[in-house]
């Protein structure tokens, strides 16, 4: 399967493949760890990739997560009426003309 800007696919499925053989005959605990040390190598290296997980882990099931307290409907109707009113703060100041540029964009030039 080629991806989306893979300038060789051949060798990718390659990839893909040795990683395969080696989930069926050595198991996940292998290839986790090859997939780990893979990525310190990568980072020792300076290859800019993002980890895609984190060491956090829900200890609560879905099942078990309480439910949500308050009124569900009435905090959406809050949320709604917060962004009504931050539109039309807006527009008012579009209006008028006032300037709306943060205190730390003042002590820059209009030209920048």
């Amino acid at each position: 399967m080629a991806f989306y800007g893979d300038t060789d696919a051949q060798e990718t499925q390659e990839w893909q493949d040795a990683f395969d053989s080696v989930l069926q005959h050595m198991g996940t605990e292998r290839a986790a760890f090859l997939l780990e040390k893979l990525y310190q190598r990568a980072i020792a290296k300076h290859v800019p990739i993002q980890r895609l997980n984190t060491p956090y882990l829900n200890t609560i099931s879905v099942e078990e997560q309480p439910a949500m307290p308050g009124d569900q409907d009435m905090e959406r109707r809050i949320r709604a009426l917060i962004r009504w009113n931050a539109l039309a703060m807006v527009l008012r100041a579009n209006k008028t003309g006032d300037n709306m540029r943060l205190k730390s964009d003042k002590t820059k030039s209009p030209s920048s």
